[in-house]
């Protein structure tokens, strides 16, 4: 009898958790007392198994379904197999090791279910993982189809199909591939608080072995199993935000000592890196920054205040959407030099990230009757576009990878009566570019489009790995 590995105990447990609460992998991964325990090494693995499961969940059910006579499973046997499934036919894990840990894992919660769990592992590996390796040939040379897509990417076939008409072939394969990858670690250093020096020194003395990025004040931590633990996310010392996110941020940063709006706060993380971004062009800029939920703005109020950013950003509740109406609150009125729309999305190009999402949009999510999200991000753009001042500029960003909730959205905005005002722009000729140093603006430059628009997922790969980005600028006439 094999002896179970403590990593893959732990993420069985979370992803019963995971299960029984509806709740988010990360989140329960953070609390979990199991996880704490582990080294490491085996936390990080842990943390491998449990996003990895959850992110091809769907994928992974619909094989071993196949291989039952019937469908049911005993929920904690389904987490056990999906880890083990994960491991086969994403991880490269040795086949015999897989094997003997997945029944064992099965063994641990139903004893009498070994059997079947052998039964239906091997087939797996005879039958599965020889198919999504021809499948995975077929995507590498571009010759596949949209189910090879689904299949490799461990994504609902709906959704592999909006990708491939939102990306092209080509992009949608590249994103295939390296699709079930582990995330980057990446931070921002507060520069509001510390130099650039002083955060990485802050990093390296909790043992998260940092690493300067090109791109200013962003480091990559090759050991961030510690990150929360650190209490430096925590005192506002470091931001915690995807490369990509933070290549955004500069783009989209405001001019030091200008008046800027930031429309869609959520918990502040992007106010965080904007004012950042203008500390590191110059000095602080004066941001007013609107959120619908007002738990999220008290949240983002308190982390301005531990930034040191409480006399430079205003958190008001606010409906974006009605950023066009006269009567408004005081820290949001009048013009502004520039304008984020941060808007609302289907979070597609977070899917490394946010695990949960690939499986739990539906279609529907996109497509609704009533008012969509397109729709829903129109209206938000429109509607900020009116507190842009002459000669200022208008930013429109996503985290999705659909060209209906980004390209679309841009073009519907210019061809409105409110978009006649404004002119597309590329990142290359702003000011933040240009403040960028020589390989930042060689990293930037492979983001963006013919178009002029950017995609941090053009640049994504196995030694760079990001999440999909969207970024539009325009200029408002003077």
């Amino acid at each position: 009898m094999a002896s179970l590995s403590p990593a893959r105990i732990a993420a069985a447990d979370v992803l019963s958790r995971v299960r029984r609460r509806n709740a988010r992998a990360r989140d329960l991964l953070r609390v979990s007392a199991p996880v704490a325990r582990l080294t490491p090494a085996d936390r990080a693995l842990a943390t491998r198994f449990t996003l990895g499961a959850v992110r091809a969940s769907g994928a992974i059910d619909a094989l071993l379904d196949a291989h039952l006579r019937r469908s049911h499973l005993e929920p904690r046997m389904r987490d056990a197999l999906r880890i083990s499934a994960l491991e086969l036919l994403w991880l490269a894990t040795p086949v015999p090791v897989a094997l003997s840990q997945g029944v064992e894992l099965v063994r641990r919660v139903s004893p009498r279910g070994a059997g079947l769990a052998n039964a239906v592992l091997h087939r797996v590996a005879e039958e599965d993982v020889p198919a999504l390796a021809q499948a995975r040939k077929r995507v590498e040379s571009g010759s596949c189809t949209t189910s090879d897509i689904a299949l490799v990417a461990a994504l609902p076939a709906w959704l592999a199909g909006e990708l491939v008409v939102s990306l092209g072939i080509e992009s949608a394969c590249h994103m295939a591939l390296s699709a079930m990858e582990a995330p980057g670690a990446y931070v921002a250093g507060n520069a509001c608080l510390h130099d650039d020096d002083e955060a990485e020194r802050l990093l390296s003395a909790a043992g998260l072995i940092p690493r300067a990025t090109c791109l200013p004040g962003c480091l990559t931590l090759f050991s961030a199993a510690g990150l929360a633990k650190s209490g430096l996310v925590d005192a506002a010392d470091v931001v915690p935000a995807d490369m990509a996110a933070q290549v955004v941020a500069w783009l989209a940063s405001p001019a030091p000592s200008t008046r800027m709006l930031e429309v869609g706060q959520g918990r502040g993380t992007k106010s965080l890196l904007l004012e950042c971004c203008a500390q590191r062009r110059g000095g602080l800029a004066q941001l007013s920054a609107v959120e619908l939920e007002a738990f999220k703005v008290a949240v983002s109020r308190a982390r301005m205040e531990r930034a040191g950013l409480g006399a430079f950003v205003t958190c008001t509740a606010f409906d974006g959407c009605r950023l066009g109406e006269q009567d408004l609150p005081q820290e949001i009125a009048g013009s502004f030099d520039s304008v984020l729309v941060d808007a609302p999305c289907s979070g597609t190009g977070t899917l490394r990230r946010h695990p949960e999402i690939a499986w739990s949009l539906q279609e529907s999510a996109v497509h609704v009757e009533g008012r969509s999200l397109p729709e829903l991000q129109l209206a938000m753009f429109q509607a900020a576009s009116e507190r842009v001042g002459a000669g200022g500029t208008l930013a429109y960003a996503t985290c999705s990878e659909l060209r209906e909730e980004d390209e679309s959205i841009v073009a519907a905005f210019l061809a409105s009566p409110k978009g006649a005002r404004f002119s597309l722009v590329s990142p290359r000729v702003t000011p933040a570019f240009a403040a960028l140093p020589p390989e930042a603006q060689g990293l930037v430059a492979t983001m963006i489009g013919d178009d002029g628009m950017l995609r941090t997922s053009r640049a994504d790969s196995a030694d760079l790995p990001l999440d999909g980005h969207f970024l539009a600028l325009l200029m408002c006439a003077v």
